[in-house]
């Protein structure tokens, strides 16, 4: 199996007589939305922090020394993650241009990474829903900013313009090619997941994206990027990382949904946006395939994709079920996370907030 499938020659009936309709509304408001994009762009460069700045709430006064080493020993690990965000966002750009314009249209990957940029958004609800408490030498949004604030103690910025696009796509496309490689083959071609190409991929690139996931979000704990303070279920504990395992699961859920959405068919057309997208009423007189559409139908996937196990994880919060997840804060400069008093109640030292 490759990363196509066939597409049915009915379904592309409707849009072979395309009507005449004029393309200036939709260019106007992608127009605008890029020229939003890039406003935000430069505020959050210009305002971007790193530290807690005294910040009365988030902010121990009087710190320990810090419980742990650093990973190989470099101590600046959350400044270069954050700068990485930089090449990652330029070099994603730079490629969909290049590829976009070698065929003379925009490149399906364009579709998917649109997709990355605007679920992005979605980070400081996830943060919060999952006890997820970053170094404070990352660079992130003014601790001010109200929607930003709802992650527990900061929310890092130049993800935001185009670090979560590129590492959603490229992590999916990465999972998808090992699926083809390793999974794919085992199927047998007369079972019913060989006759339903997608779901065979979700459930293919979700087991192959499980260790794989669980193995990145260690890495970046043990290189001190972030740790959780709670967890439901149990906690894989390697040296002085504490791990939760349903977080291994919680990404793997959207990469799997990534890898589907970047199966293509013999036209290099994205089958699950296509098929979508022509299943949809289009507006009078316009054709169903046209970009806008499947750029919104992708942002849609997205944000469901994104949003269902998000909102497993904020039920399992609002239950008051979670434990302690971690043996000593890895940052004694930011007092500890504790809504619920759950680890004041377990012994933990504090000081906390809430």
């Amino acid at each position: 199996m490759t990363n196509t499938v066939d597409s049915s020659p009915d379904s592309r009936a409707t849009d072979v007589a395309r009507p005449r309709f004029s393309r200036w509304p939709a260019r106007a408001g992608w127009g605008l939305f890029i020229v939003a994009y890039l406003v935000f762009a430069v505020i959050t460069i210009a305002t971007i922090q790193t530290g807690l700045h005294g910040d009365p709430t988030r902010t121990n006064p009087h710190p320990d020394p810090a419980p742990y080493p650093p990973f190989l020993g470099f101590d600046n690990w959350p400044l270069a993650v954050s700068i990485s965000s930089i090449p990652m966002a330029v070099g994603l750009i730079a490629t969909l241009v290049g590829l976009s314009y070698r065929q003379r249209k925009v490149h399906w990957a364009v579709v998917i990474a649109f997709a990355g940029l605007i679920t992005g958004a979605l980070d400081p609800l996830a943060n919060w829903a999952t006890f997820a408490i970053f170094d404070p030498r990352m660079l992130h949004f003014p601790l001010t900013w109200p929607y930003v604030n709802i992650s527990p103690d900061l929310e890092p910025a130049l993800a935001f313009l185009g670090g979560y696009a590129a590492y959603y796509l490229l992590t999916g496309l990465a999972i998808l090619k090992l699926h083809n490689r390793f999974v794919a083959p085992l199927i047998p071609r007369t079972s019913w997941l060989a006759h339903h190409r997608l779901v065979a991929v979700f459930l293919g690139a979700a087991t192959v994206a499980i260790p794989i996931n669980g193995l990145v979000q260690f890495t970046w704990m043990r290189c001190g990027i972030f740790f959780y303070t709670e967890a439901v279920g149990p906690v894989l504990r390697v040296g002085h990382v504490h791990f939760p395992l349903i977080m291994a699961v919680y990404d793997s859920f959207i990469f799997a949904m990534v890898a589907v959405m970047c199966v293509r068919d013999e036209d290099d057309e994205l089958v699950l946006i296509s098929r979508i997208a022509r299943w949809l009423p289009p507006r009078r007189g316009r054709p169903k395939l046209t970009l806008t559409r499947q750029l919104l139908i992708s942002v849609t996937a997205g944000l469901v994709t994104f949003a269902v196990p998000l909102a497993v994880l904020a039920g399992l919060r609002a239950a008051g079920v979670s434990e302690p997840a971690y043996d000593q804060n890895p940052y004694p400069s930011v007092k500890v996370y504790d809504p619920y008093g759950h680890l004041q109640n377990a012994g933990k030292p504090g000081p906390f907030y809430r």
